[in-house]
């Protein structure tokens, strides 16, 4: 596992393993609950980290440098 994103807040990390994961990439986030609790040594443990399978880095890149999709424009 490596570390794709740090985050500050929790639900900023969720969104982005929501995109990754719509995408097809396993993502997990560590230490998000304890940074819920604990929120004011965030910075000092390292923030909410996202990670990915290694393999997937190169994906990962693509999917969360593509434009987000308009969901007028969706069709299912």
């Amino acid at each position: 596992m490596i570390t794709l994103a740090r985050f500050e807040r929790p639900e900023e990390a969720h969104l982005v393993r929501m995109r990754l994961e719509a995408g097809g990439i396993p993502a997990f986030i560590h230490q998000d609950n304890t940074i819920q609790v604990q929120w004011m040594y965030s910075s000092e443990l390292g923030g909410v980290r996202l990670q990915i399978d290694e393999e997937d880095f190169e994906r990962a890149k693509e999917i969360l440098d593509a434009p987000p999709v308009d969901s007028e424009t969706f069709e299912a």
